[in-house]
């Protein structure tokens, strides 16, 4: 059986020495690396962000990747390469990607070449239009390898980053899909719901619903959600990496004597 991971939180570059990156540590990946691993007959390869906790299983294949271009790159080629029985999709994946830097007077003169000197006869969505156009098209941001420290007021424009999880059955319609749905301080309704829109738009057999106000060094509160409307109710990372392989390996089963 041969199982993928992603495990880590990607980052997206500001310059040469700065990144937007996200607080996931990748533990629970590496947890679901090695209770996979304890099967002889399992092979897992972890697509593993940097400084994410790696596992401690030696016969886990690791393959490094650094923000969501990276990721998808290696997606691809893994997928192309070999079939697998199962994606694990743990790794928390930047939503923005930055589409320039630029101090604020440089935006400012950009703004007012571009739209304040113009006639707008006074119809102010002609002028927010004429705003965002410009701001979109902005290409004069900071080109240097480290932004000056000197800067009072750096504006990031970021842009939307393709999802991830979207690829797993596009490449590959028959593998067993686990996705994972993180919401801050919500009610339970809410977070189901929400993991269920995700099972829904991306064919996904399990999703790991949590809310981070329930995750602390020791305790993490989550729900796994199968595509049979089923649920699982887990209290540590241990319970959920153990939960999941024995879900992802029963449908396993199921899937051959079909």
């Amino acid at each position: 059986m041969n199982v993928l991971i992603t495990a880590g939180g990607t980052s997206e570059k500001i310059d040469d020495v700065r990144k937007i990156s996200n607080t996931a540590t990748g533990r629970l990946g590496s947890l679901l690396a090695d209770c996979f691993l304890e099967d002889e007959g399992v092979e897992v390869t972890c697509l593993c962000s940097e400084n994410a906790v790696l596992p401690k299983n030696p016969r886990a294949t690791i393959v490094p990747v650094s923000d969501v271009q990276s990721l998808q790159a290696a997606v691809e080629e893994q997928m192309r390469e070999r079939a697998y029985d199962a994606v694990i999709h743990s790794m928390a994946v930047s939503d923005y990607t930055v589409k320039y830097s630029v101090p604020s007077e440089w935006l400012a003169a950009h703004l007012a070449k571009s739209v304040l000197n113009r006639s707008w006869d006074g119809n102010p969505e002609f002028l927010t239009a004429q705003i965002h156009s410009a701001l979109l098209a902005y290409g004069g941001g900071c080109r240097s390898k480290k932004l000056s420290s000197d800067i009072e007021n750096l504006f990031l424009c970021l842009e939307k980053t393709p999802k991830i999880i979207g690829l797993f059955k596009k490449l590959q319609p028959q593998t067993i899909l686990v996705g994972f749905k993180l919401l801050v301080d919500v009610e339970e309704n809410e977070l189901l719901r929400a993991a269920e829109t995700l099972m829904k738009r991306n064919g996904c057999d399990f999703v790991l619903a949590n809310d981070q106000k329930n995750i602390d060094e020791t305790r993490h509160e989550a729900i796994l959600l199968g595509k049979d409307h089923s649920l699982t109710r887990l209290h540590t990372k241990t319970e959920i990496a153990g939960a999941i392989k024995d879900h992802v390996m029963r449908k396993a089963e199921e899937d051959r004597q079909k």
